[in-house]
């Protein structure tokens, strides 16, 4: 993609807050012109990122809104100091 069209198309895309979609997009483009992709795919794929993207910081803002005292995720629970579960 040429200069032009990346100084055009990265601002759209942060105004539109697609910022994800922004950041990625050379990475992608890259990408799909070596694994000579169909514009539907690559389209596909960088909407995943954005969409993955804005999950995962919902996710981390909810968790921030909530106020909790002490994160502690289900990942580092002991479940052998709990049998009964």
């Amino acid at each position: 993609m040429n200069a032009a069209v990346m100084a055009t198309l990265l601002p759209n895309l942060r105004s539109l807050k697609l910022s994800a979609m922004a950041a990625h997009l050379e990475r992608h483009l890259r990408q799909a012109r070596e694994d000579k992709e169909e514009y539907e795919e690559f389209l596909l794929n960088l909407t995943e990122v954005e969409v993955a993207t804005r999950m995962e910081n919902g996710r981390k803002r909810r968790i921030r809104d909530a106020r909790f005292p002490l994160l502690k995720p289900l990942e580092t629970f002991k479940f052998e100091a709990a049998p009964d579960l």
